[in-house]
C-alpha cells in the first residue's frame, strides 16, 4: 500500500479515537456552544473541541512520518505544520475570547508570510515577486476563512474538506510534489475521523480551532502542485476542488455587500442555508454539496488534462453554469430562515425593501461558528 494511504489510515484512527476523549473534556469544563441568538439552529447545547481532535490527530501522524523518514521539501512541510498551529490557537483563543476581525486577519497574514518564507507561495507569476507575495497572502486568507464559513451545518465543512483532501491526492500528475500528497493524506484522514461523531445530530463541533486550521491547510496544499504540464488553464484547478467552500464565501460578501449590510456579521445567506429553506433536511444538503465537491474535484482532474482549448471551453461552459446557479440560489429569500420566498432572480442587484426588511436578524453572542 502506498505510503500516503497508510499515513490517511493511522490518521484516521487517531482521530477516531481522540475526537470522544477532547468531547469529554468539553463536557467536563462546560466548553459549549450553546443555541443563544437567531443564527443558532441546533436546539441543546453542543461541545466544540473538535478542532483539537483533528490538530492532535494531524500533529501525530506528520511527527511519526519525520521520525521514520524525512520527507521531501522538509522546509515546506514545517511551513505548513507551525502556521497550521498558530492558526489553530488563534482559532481557539476566538473560541475562547472572542478576537475582532481585525486580529484574526493580522494573525492570519502572519501564518501566510510563514510559507511565502519557506516557499509555498503561488509560483505562475515568477517575473513578479512582489505581487505573487500579495496574491499568496490574499489567497491563504481567503481559503482559510472560507472553510470556516461553510461550517454552519452538521458535517458540512468536515466532508468537503475530506474529498477536497482526497482531490488534491488524486487529480494532480504522479510528478508533482510528494509533500503535497503527504500532508493532504494526514489532514484526509485526521477530519475524516472527526466526521462521525461531527454527522447529523452533531456531537461534538470542530469550531473556529478546526475549521481555521484546517482551511490553512487546504490553502497550502493548493498552492504546491504544478497543475499547469497540459495547459495553463488547469491553474484553476484548485479553485474548483475548494468550489464549494470559496463559492459560498463569495456569494455571501457579494450579497452582503449588494445589500449594504456588514461582510462580517452573520447572517442566513448561506447557500447551505438556502437549500434548506427549498425544503431540504440537513442530510439532504450535506449529502448535496458532498456530491458537488465531488463532482467538482473530477471537473479538476479533466481540466488538468484536458488540451488548451478543450481546457478553456470548459471553464467558459462552467462559468456560465455558475452564474445560472448563482441567478436561481440567490433569488430565494432566507432573511428570516423560516420560510421560502422565491423573488425577481434580479434582486440581489437592488437595495433591499426597508418595508420588507424591519425585523433584521439580530447579532448573535459570540461562539457563533455553527452559522457565520
Amino acid at each position: 500500500m502506498n505510503a500516503n494511504w497508510i499515513l490517511f489510515l493511522v490518521t484516521f484512527a487517531l482521530s477516531l479515537g481522540l475526537t470522544p476523549f477532547f468531547r469529554k473534556i468539553a463536557l467536563r469544563s462546560n466548553f459549549l456552544d450553546s443555541p443563544i441568538g437567531q443564527l443558532k439552529k441546533h436546539t441543546a447545547p453542543v461541545p466544540y473541541l473538535g478542532g483539537l481532535a483533528i490538530y492532535f490527530s494531524f500533529l501525530l501522524g506528520i511527527l511519526g512520518v519525520l521520525i521514520l523518514a524525512k520527507p521531501p521539501d522538509f522546509p515546506r512541510v514545517l511551513a505548513i505544520f507551525v502556521g497550521g498551529t498558530v492558526v489553530a490557537l488563534m482559532g481557539l483563543a476566538d473560541d475562547l475570547f472572542s478576537l475582532s476581525p481585525a486580529v484574526k486577519f493580522l494573525i492570519e497574514i502572519i501564518a501566510a508570510a510563514l510559507l511565502i518564507l519557506f516557499g509555498v507561495q503561488l509560483e505562475f507569476l515568477p517575473s513578479h515577486l512582489v505581487l505573487g507575495w500579495v496574491l499568496t497572502v490574499f489567497w491563504v486568507v481567503g481559503a482559510t476563512n472560507a472553510l470556516n464559513l461553510i461550517d454552519i451545518m452538521d458535517g458540512l465543512a468536515g466532508g468537503v474538506a475530506v474529498i477536497a483532501c482526497l482531490g488534491f491526492v488524486l487529480v494532480p500528475f504522479l510528478g508533482a510534489q510528494s509533500y503535497v500528497h503527504l500532508i493532504a493524506a494526514a489532514l484526509g484522514g485526521s477530519v475524516l475521523g472527526f466526521l462521525p461523531y461531527n454527522y447529523q445530530p452533531a456531537r461534538i463541533y470542530m469550531g473556529d480551532s478546526g475549521a481555521l486550521f484546517v482551511g490553512f491547510v487546504l490553502a497550502g496544499i493548493a498552492m504546491g502542485h504544478g497543475y499547469s504540464q497540459v495547459n495553463i488553464v488547469a491553474l484553476c484547478a484548485p479553485l474548483l476542488i475548494l468550489g464549494v467552500p470559496l463559492y459560498d464565501t463569495a456569494l455571501v460578501m457579494a450579497l452582503r455587500f449588494l445589500k449594504g449590510r456588514s461582510m462580517f456579521r452573520g447572517s442566513n445567506d448561506h447557500l447551505a442555508l438556502r437549500l434548506r429553506s427549498l425544503g431540504m433536511t440537513v442530510k439532504q444538503v450535506t449529502g448535496s454539496l458532498w456530491a458537488l465537491s465531488a463532482l467538482l474535484a473530477a471537473a479538476a482532474g479533466f481540466l488538468v488534462r484536458f488540451s488548451e482549448k478543450r481546457a478553456l471551453v470548459f471553464m467558459v461552459f462552467f462559468s456560465f453554469a455558475a452564474l445560472v446557479f448563482t441567478m436561481y440560489v440567490s433569488s430565494i429569500r432566507v432573511d428570516e430562515g423560516v420560510k421560502k420566498i422565491k423573488e425577481n432572480p434580479f434582486r440581489i442587484f437592488l437595495p433591499d425593501n426597508p418595508g420588507t426588511d424591519k425585523k433584521r436578524p439580530q447579532k448573535a453572542k459570540r461562539r457563533d461558528f455553527g452559522h457565520r
